[in-house]
């Protein structure tokens, strides 16, 4: 058959989904570093949370509507708890 050729010959195109998701996961690793950073220089975690919580819901709100905005809040909460849930040895849940 013709259309049977060598499987060599097939072009492989990026996977554009995978390559967006570590452009995100490298901005927000950027951008968490750099808050730390920030944060041990100027002694305030608490201002510099607030600072790049206000930042980050004024713009999020504006793009995405405040309905999304506030469960992607309550999502990246949710996550750190399990995060930090699933570190702690003494945890049976």
């Amino acid at each position: 058959m013709l259309f049977m050729q060598n499987a060599d010959n097939i072009i492989k195109f990026p996977n554009l989904i995978d390559k967006k998701k570590k452009r995100f996961r490298n901005i927000r690793d950027d951008i968490e570093r750099i808050l730390s950073l920030y944060a041990l220089e100027k002694n305030d975690l608490w201002a510099v949370s607030l600072a790049a919580g206000r930042f980050s819901s004024i713009n999020l709100e504006k793009l995405e509507g405040e309905e999304s905005t506030i469960k992607f809040f309550k999502s990246c909460i949710n996550t750190q708890k399990k995060y930090e849930s699933s570190r702690n040895s003494t945890n049976i849940t």
